[in-house]
């Protein structure tokens, strides 16, 4: 009864205390799910016409791309290098997908199950699965249908009876078909939307023929050309003034995808010190004893040796540079080292000297041994008996292929002792003792092996070298104390301001001014620096000094400037647009002074130009690069109008400022075909309409990619 009383008089507490913790409860609960919905609406990886793809949507295309490329390729890992094309890759490919999505929902485009059926089964087989390995005949190099038919019974072959491990297969395989189908969708859609395009910008017939005419019409031209460079700058002035004017009228040229950053940085390479190398000669030392001592010299090799030991005689043509110049003077049993070469310290010792063939040709069968108790008799019967046909005259081609019609007759052509070794030791020595032409056997763990000797090639000097092979590695106290030098010097309380300044007193040399974009794959092609680009491009505070750790190698780097995605600043690319413009008033300046001589004749100009006479062969007015001179079009244009034998007035180029004499011009041999002509074209426009139309729809569409914040 008092229990009870006391909880009566407390009762208003006990509300309270309980209400509260309810309240806190609640509010957690509101505040981690604010801060889950808060992430979810910053976790856009791109964004499409207001279509947001997230970070884990896109990572898992990437991961399909990746496993894809592997099984095509037959590698179990990708580079770096390879990794940022498939990024690059699988972003392109989605956005194309949404925005074709787009597109065709209004223009009534569709590709139907039909459709893709019958570019998988019917009789025009779509391109790109004429391209993928899997469906290529590897004799002829072309596609092969039955291959493609084994391929989707596989997929559709039901699971329900298989072995685990090979559901996985199946599985695999039907992945691979889901993300190779969704392709051949997505191509033949760009292919209906790109044919809307091209048939809407026709081609006609004056414009087919033109073209033609002009494209057979071949010029040969003698020229003189004063190079931009070869005038000083300081002969013409651009102003600030008519700098800002042409970038206000102009914005679309220098317009950022994604944010650059500008940072300056320095790198410090990690290197054995004195010490590393002082360790390891110790070792080599050591080893050189030891193989001195040693009368098998395999476990001497084996304890210290990056290099195995191989048991074979090897030609001069063979050896490294080191061991040929060690065995041109040494004698059985003469060793030689510790010697230093590059960040490694290496021993020799002569074994032996032989004179023999360096290499033979040979022909093989190979079985393998039984897997179960009680098979060997079995297996070694089966070989006793193709080996007599053999001895029994038949040829050891003709029982090779009757066993395995791919085999070529058992030719693996030529070897040497260092080639054979990794079958084993027993091959080596029979394969280099055996009679030419005669079938021999040998038994190496896993297999039995029918052998014939070709041919061999002739006797020459052969030595048997032990080499120990000692690489001097960077140890973990060399690279701590890089890494504290550097620890230290990031933080100076003065290194955001003078970042140059300490970093070339300590002896650094500091590539300042460097720009990075986000999407760069690396900064300045430094395996394994992305990191420092997606830093540089996500950090807001200029100045912000941090230090980057790559395999071997240090990175420090300041942040000067951060530039958002948009237009990029006037004083970006004031300096670009200030060459431009000097160039073109150089231009002004070259003709105005060579008009004014009126000179007549090509080696005039040449004089007054401070150059000579120059020639190119077979231009026409659709020459894209001109040989020696890159893209002209002004040289395009004289080659098909300008009069023959008569020198042109000064002109202005890309490079400078031509002067130019059509000598000569030829007529092509081709007869006109209107159609054949039109369908040139308009796939030529197929191409450039193809290329210019994703580009616009991305702009259309606001494509906004985010990538850089997360990878």
């Amino acid at each position: 009864m008092a229990t009870l009383q006391k909880i009566r008089d407390k009762g208003v507490l006990l509300v309270a205390i309980i209400g509260i913790a309810l309240l806190a409860f609640i509010l957690g609960d509101l505040l981690t799910s604010g801060n889950t919905l808060f992430a979810k609406s910053r976790d856009k990886a791109f964004v499409v016409n207001g279509q947001v793809i997230s970070t884990k949507e896109y990572a898992d295309r990437i991961t399909e791309w990746e496993n894809f490329q592997k099984m095509i390729s037959g590698q179990t890992s990708l580079d770096e290098n390879m990794s940022q094309q498939i990024r690059e890759a699988v972003y392109d490919q989605m956005v194309r997908e949404r925005m074709l999505d787009n597109e065709a929902a209004k223009l009534g485009l569709a590709v139907s199950k039909a459709e893709i059926n019958d570019l998988v089964h019917g009789e025009t087989i779509s391109p790109l699965l004429q391209q993928l390995p899997f469906f290529v005949d590897p004799q002829t190099g072309r596609f092969d249908r039955d291959g493609l038919v084994q391929f989707l019974a596989t997929v559709n072959s039901p699971v329900g009876s298989l072995l685990p491990e090979e559901r996985a297969v199946v599985e695999q395989y039907r992945s691979m078909w889901l993300f190779i189908e969704n392709m051949i969708k997505y191509q033949r859609l760009q292919e209906k939307y790109t044919s809307l395009l091209t048939n809407a910008v026709m081609v006609n017939d004056v414009e087919a023929k033109t073209t033609f005419e002009l494209s057979q019409q071949n010029a040969d031209m003698a020229y003189v050309m004063k190079s931009y460079f070869s005038l000083p700058d300081s002969t013409v002035t651009v102003s600030d003034k008519e700098v800002k004017s042409f970038y206000e009228k102009n914005k679309n040229l220098f317009r950022l995808d994604v944010p650059m950053a500008k940072i300056s940085y320095f790198t410090k390479e990690i290197v054995p010190s004195d010490a590393d190398f002082a360790e390891v000669e110790a070792q080599a030392n050591e080893a050189y004893q030891k193989l001195l001592e040693a009368t098998n010299p395999a476990p001497v090799v084996a304890d210290y040796s990056d290099v195995p030991f191989r048991d074979v005689y090897l030609a001069a043509n063979s050896l490294t540079e080191g061991q040929k110049s060690f065995v041109e003077s040494a004698t059985v049993s003469d060793i030689k080292g510790p010697v230093r070469e590059g960040n490694s310290y290496t021993i020799y010792k002569l074994l032996d000297k032989t004179v023999a063939p360096d290499s033979v040709r040979l022909r093989m069968m190979a079985v393998p041994d039984a897997s179960l108790a009680g098979q060997d008799s079995i297996i070694t019967h089966f070989v006793d008996s193709v080996f007599n046909e053999i001895q029994g005259g038949k040829s050891f081609a003709e029982v090779a292929n009757s066993l395995n019609p791919q085999s070529n007759g058992g030719d693996v052509g030529w070897a040497r002792e260092i080639d054979l070794v990794q079958v084993s030791a027993e091959v080596v020595k029979a394969a280099f003792s055996a009679p030419v032409g005669k079938a021999f056997k040998v038994k190496v763990p896993g297999q039995q092996l029918i052998l014939q000797v070709e041919e061999r090639t002739a006797p020459v000097q052969k030595y048997k070298i032990a080499t120990i092979v000692m690489p001097v590695v960077v140890s973990e106290k060399t690279s701590n104390n890089v890494d504290n030098e550097l620890n230290q010097f990031v933080s100076d309380p003065e290194v955001g301001k003078k970042f140059n300044e300490l970093a070339t007193e300590k002896g650094y040399f500091v590539m300042p001014d460097t720009r990075v974009s986000a999407n760069d794959f690396s900064l300045m092609q430094i395996p394994g620096s992305r990191q420092v680009v997606t830093w540089a491009v996500n950090e807001k505070k200029p100045g912000t000094v941090r230090k980057f750790d790559m395999t071997n190698m240090r990175i420090v780097a300041r942040l000067d400037h951060v530039y958002p995605a948009g237009v990029a600043p006037l004083q970006e690319v004031a300096s670009g647009i200030r060459t431009r413009l000097i160039n073109d008033k150089k231009a002004e300046k070259i003709i105005a002074d060579l008009t004014a001589k009126n000179l007549t004749t090509l080696e005039d100009y040449a004089e007054e130009m401070q150059t000579t006479v120059d020639t190119v062969k077979f231009v026409n007015f659709t020459t894209r690069n001109i040989s020696g001179l890159g893209f002209e079009p002004v040289l395009n244009a004289l080659s098909a109008f300008a009069p023959l034998n008569t020198v042109s007035s000064p002109v202005k180029g890309n490079m400078g400022v031509y002067v130019v004499n059509v000598t000569d011009r030829t007529q092509g041999v081709e007869t006109f075909d209107s159609q054949a002509q039109k369908n040139l074209m308009q796939s030529n426009n197929a191409y450039m309409l193809q290329i210019q139309s994703m580009e616009i729809l991305k702009n259309k569409l606001k494509v906004e990619d985010n990538r850089y914040v997360f990878f």
